[in-house]
């Protein structure tokens, strides 16, 4: 089978394409995957680096409500499609994966008018504007939440899970013993509020002196944060990014992060009981929509943006650090999320549906 994948704009739409590229590749060496995206977005670096070819087309959000506005979108979005048609009659794929945002449109809609078969992946609880037009004229609809079904009006949902990367494995990493751990990150980014939030929440925990911090700032909010850091006597690891997810999901008890969908997922593989805070910006408050499907299912707690004080931080902290089977408890409910075989479920839902 060859594939072509349309992802682009964040991580959490561009990582789980390469997880099914990857998966595809793993089952046949005969396979072959192209992806299709923007100028603009992350996949730019981070698809190259995974060792796939990406090709560009014109994509843009659908903005403004005003005649120009619609206008200008249109005629990008015409443009966008005739790039895509170009590429796919060069490459001549089996099949189209969109996954999600505006990437995809020009993507799907030139193949439908190509009659290659496509199909989308949605990654969040509730679909955005783009995945829920697309599920009404794709042969099916993949979906990491059960509970996004009641969002679409699609032909076939299947419920896949949210595929994560390869490198993404749990190692057997070395815990301190006796040790409290904190594992605060808010993207790849980094999220200021977050980052401001957590230093309200230090002197609070200079009395605890079994409590060690791993904190990823981001690159921009690095210099800022360590020094505050220097100022306190709470042990910590402060770095501005890592490569390595995998280690400090290992070395934590808890986990105080955003909410986007891959997170969740990460989450949900290690299973690590949460502390979520939405990103308050998110479209349609999607991230408020999967951090309350695991506060649901008893696998974390969500506090929203403006409320995260170090002193509402450090109320649920103490609670789990007395709570030890709580936290235990916790991190299995978050488990039951993910979803081992999901980039094989995407494979298999695309081989069906072209057979």
């Amino acid at each position: 089978m060859k594939l072509a994948i349309s992802a682009g704009g964040t991580g959490g739409h561009i990582f789980p394409g390469i997880a099914v590229a990857e998966a595809l590749l793993a089952q046949n060496s005969a396979n072959d995957v192209v992806f299709i995206g923007t100028t603009y977005g992350l996949e730019g670096k981070i698809i190259p680096q995974a060792g796939f070819r990406l090709f560009y087309i014109e994509a843009h959000q659908f903005l403004g409500t005003s005649p120009i506005h619609k206008i200008r979108t249109m005629l990008r979005l015409m443009k966008g499609v005739s790039m895509a048609m170009g590429i796919l009659r060069t490459e001549k794929p089996d099949a189209i994966l969109g996954m999600g945002g505006f990437t995809s449109v020009p993507v799907v809609i030139a193949g439908i008018l190509l009659g290659v078969p496509c199909f989308i992946h949605e990654q969040n609880v509730q679909p955005g504007l783009a995945n829920r037009l697309l599920s009404k004229i794709t042969r099916s609809t993949f979906i990491s939440f059960e509970e996004t079904e009641r969002y679409l009006a699609a032909k076939k949902v299947r419920h896949t899970g949210n595929p994560l990367r390869k490198n993404l494995k749990a190692g057997d990493a070395n815990k301190p013993e006796g040790r409290f751990s904190i594992f605060v990150f808010g993207g790849s980014r980094g999220a200021k509020s977050i980052n401001d939030s957590i230093l309200t929440l230090l002197p609070f925990l200079e009395s605890y002196k079994n409590t060690i911090m791993y904190h990823q700032t981001g690159a921009e909010d690095y210099d800022r944060i360590s020094d505050s850091y220097k100022n306190t006597s709470v042990q910590h690891e402060v770095f501005p990014f890592t490569d390595d997810m995998a280690k400090y999901y290992g070395l934590s008890d808890v986990v105080i992060s955003r909410a986007g969908a891959t997170t969740i997922f990460e989450l949900a593989y290690f299973r690590r009981a949460a502390i979520l805070i939405p990103y308050p910006y998110s479209a349609g408050g999607h991230q408020w929509k999967n951090a309350s499907q695991v506060e649901q299912a008893g696998g974390g707690y969500v506090i929203a943006n403006d409320e995260a004080s170090g002193e509402r931080l450090f109320d649920v902290l103490k609670h789990l650090m007395k709570e030890p089977q709580l936290l235990k408890e916790m991190g299995k409910n978050i488990g039951r999320i993910y979803v081992e075989d999901a980039a094989e479920r995407i494979i298999g839902g695309i081989a069906d549906g072209i057979s």
